[in-house]
């Protein structure tokens, strides 16, 4: 299975990276060098994904006038307007009603810097034919844990330990069309799209062992910003 197409979100207001996002999207966020939009079409672009649909809600002029066409990256961008959406369910089905996708495509938050390998998620998907494959990410713990011995010893200590058996969505996802029936009017995805795909045996997860951060305050931003500088990863 090919699949040359992905959709991302990128209406978001961003409030808590206020006040960075007062004049622009929080797409269009910097991390180092450049906007968090060109790491996310930059990756797709070197896995092969070259159609891209952006839907778009606050601030989208800075967003349309900045991409284009996306022939600079090397892509073709098309846009959808998905102003008055109550929450991503509501936006992705926008995009599927205004828009011609191909049968199965990528789908995706706005917000994160990954070194995915997307031709390992959809031979997963295709292994399994589900309606939607979920990337997932063991999650890490953001405190420091201790372990206690007698009278109150300290017999070891972990900061912000990975934990291998709990896993996170990472709001990177294969949809097939069929989706659209369980994509709500109001409300998140995650909370009733996922819900009702589970509970039917028609969702999967893709467990990604890789690079991956998402942005949603300044800590973030300045923790991707500290890791992508010390780790040097080969992501674009």
């Amino acid at each position: 299975m090919k699949i040359d197409t992905a959709v991302i979100l990128a209406g978001g207001k961003g409030g808590r990276l206020l006040p960075l996002t007062l004049n622009k999207p929080k797409s269009m966020i910097n991390v180092i060098d450049k906007p968090i939009i060109d790491w996310i079409l930059l990756w797709l672009k070197k896995n092969k994904i070259k159609n891209i649909v952006i839907s778009v809600d606050y601030k989208k002029k800075v967003l349309i006038n900045y991409l284009g066409s996306g022939k600079k990256f090397g892509v073709s961008v098309t846009y959808n307007d998905h102003g008055g959406a109550e929450e991503t369910g509501d936006a992705f089905r926008s995009v599927l009603e205004n828009i011609k996708l191909p049968n199965v495509f990528l789908a995706m938050n706005g917000d994160q810097i990954t070194d995915l390998s997307i031709k390992k998620v959809i031979a997963q998907h295709q292994k399994y034919d589900p309606i939607a494959t979920i990337v997932t990410c063991p999650v890490r713990n953001p405190y420091g844990i201790v372990e206690l011995g007698e009278d109150h010893s300290i017999k070891s200590f972990a900061e912000k330990p990975i934990i291998p058996d709990m896993l996170m969505n990472a709001g990177i996802y294969v949809f097939n069309k069929k989706i659209l029936p369980y994509l709500p009017e109001k409300g998140r995805i995650e909370e009733t799209t996922f819900v009702k795909l589970a509970k039917n045996k028609n969702l999967r997860a893709y467990i990604h062992n890789g690079f991956f951060l998402t942005v949603n305050d300044r800590h973030d931003l300045q923790n991707t910003e500290k890791i992508l500088r010390e780790q040097r990863l080969n992501l674009v």
